[in-house]
């Protein structure tokens, strides 16, 4: 890689603008990532959170297609074949204080049961510390729940449903909130991965034909939110598209400088230099270029998501992880020398005399 690295250290003007475009596409890429998964946990944060504390083994909805909107169980179901299953009522409503209101989802769970933050009882409900702060209300503060009142037992971590801060509560509680006809008790039953030997086989993730009631992992269940599907696939589709765009700008830009090395790459095949030898110049070259744009591109969208979680307040949904900073970072790199692979493929047949001008 001598010639790549002398190139690299006096083309500064090339270089800079390969390496500063790389990197804005990455800056996107890493931020429409973590966009798409804050967002996602805005959605599903609550349901994931009790497949966690259950170890869930499956989800069983009433419903030939997994809804958290239309299945429906009766006491009678969890005294049959649905026994041992945990019964989780959902149901979007209103939580009032003394002077605000806010939109809010109620899980309704059986008495005693651990959910996420507390244990649930009858003297009041978990209120996720998002709803706490838009209402003013701490624990032992007085509410109306879908106009049914309560009392705040415990102001909880915040967890999420269709995004809306959710509120945990009894079983008897959320019946009345959700307006259901008398006996039913839950939304979805949910099986736990101990103490159930008798549960109906997982269904396939794949089929949404299944017979109900079958037990669909959660990733399945997900399904069943209202607009989750569209919103992710709309998301990750972006997402492609700029994967797509990387590497295309990738191509674009080293087959360019591929034929403007085209003369000093003759010399070097009228020295003797191999077909590899000129290979790994070429794509070591790319690989510092893109390794520069993508560095870049991550400490820059790095900085800015965490402006994002620490300043924003939880206003913008934000996840900066590993996954959703380096993963994308790392992304982009390959598919750039896949790109750069294709860009460099004239380096294998070029010819001195012609590069050269054709005299001998």
């Amino acid at each position: 890689m001598f010639v790549a690295w002398r190139e690299i250290l006096a083309a500064r003007g090339r270089v800079g603008l390969i390496a500063g475009v790389v990197g804005l596409i990455t800056v996107l890429l890493i931020m429409l990532t973590g966009l798409t998964e804050g967002l996602s946990q805005r959605n599903t944060s609550a349901v994931e959170a009790i497949d966690r504390t259950v170890s869930a083994r499956g989800w069983v909805f009433s419903t030939p297609e997994p809804s958290f909107t239309e299945s429906q169980f009766t006491q009678a179901d969890f005294a049959g074949e649905l026994a041992g299953a945990v019964p989780v009522g959902v149901a979007q409503t209103r939580l009032e204080s003394a002077d605000s209101t806010a939109s809010v989802a109620m899980f309704g769970l059986p008495e005693g049961f651990a959910a996420p933050g507390g244990q649930i009882t009858a003297e009041g409900v978990l209120v996720s510390a998002a709803a706490a702060a838009d209402l003013h209300v701490t624990a032992g503060d007085s509410l109306r729940l879908g106009g049914q009142p309560t009392t705040v037992a415990a102001v909880v971590d915040n967890e999420y449903y269709s995004h809306v801060p959710v509120v945990w509560g009894p079983t008897q509680l959320w019946s009345q909130v959700a307006h259901v006809q008398p006996g039913v008790v839950a939304t979805v039953a949910v099986l736990p991965d101990t103490g159930f030997a008798d549960a109906p086989e997982l269904a396939d993730a794949q089929s949404v034909d299944a017979p109900a009631p079958a037990a669909v992992p959660l990733r399945t269940a997900l399904t069943g939110l209202p607009a989750y599907s569209s919103e992710r696939g709309s998301l990750v589709t972006m997402q492609g598209f700029l994967y797509a765009i990387a590497a295309l700008v990738t191509v674009a830009f080293l087959s360019v400088w591929t034929v403007q090395r085209t003369r000093e790459l003759a010399i070097l095949r009228a020295l003797g230099a191999g077909t590899g030898y000129l290979l790994r110049d070429a794509l070591g070259q790319a690989a510092v270029l893109l390794a520069l744009g993508t560095g870049t591109g991550l400490l820059v969208a790095s900085l800015a998501g965490w402006a994002l979680v620490a300043l924003g307040g939880g206003a913008i949904p934000f996840v900066l992880t590993w996954a959703t900073a380096v993963g994308p970072a790392l992304g982009i790199w390959a598919l750039g020398m896949l790109g750069a692979l294709l860009a460099t493929r004239r380096v294998t047949t070029t010819n001195p005399l012609i590069a050269l001008g054709g005299q001998a």
